[in-house]
């Protein structure tokens, strides 16, 4: 497995981790409800049974679930933060709408940071270069 498969793979992750910390906000202020100890509770729960699964899990289950865990704690964050400004339930649901909103802004800068990576690494490729060279010179 290549260097850009495991930048991929990680892209993909975080991207997941923010959706689905999105869809965990988005229920319960659609029946009315803001940042409640309901949800604190819930959620490092749910972030428990992912944990547990992607622990128990194999092969490539493992690895769609690794990570996943994140999203309720990421959720719970934002749950707290809610609480802070003593959000509403519709301000909830634009927590979790922008918390959705992240994950995939980030799988859509992929191609960006694909050019980045190649952009830095060719400039390091080159400094080295450089750097040999002028090493060559000195000696």
């Amino acid at each position: 497995m290549g260097m850009q498969d495991k930048y991929e793979r990680g892209i993909l992750r975080i991207s997941a981790v923010f959706i689905l910390a999105g869809l965990f906000l988005i229920p319960l202020p659609l029946i009315g409800m803001g940042p409640s100890l309901i949800m604190l509770l819930a959620l490092p729960g749910a972030a428990w049974a992912l944990y547990e699964a992607w622990q128990r899990a194999e092969g490539r289950t493992r690895k769609y679930l690794s990570g996943l865990w994140l999203a309720p704690v990421v959720a719970a964050l934002l749950t707290v933060y809610g609480f802070v400004i003593g959000a509403s339930p519709g301000e909830m649901q634009a927590l979790g709408g922008l918390a959705g909103i992240v994950g995939v802004i980030n799988l859509l800068l992929r191609p960006v940071y694909r050019l980045l990576h190649y952009v830095l690494a060719g400039a390091i490729q080159i400094g080295r270069e450089m750097q040999e060279e002028g090493d060559e010179r000195s000696s």
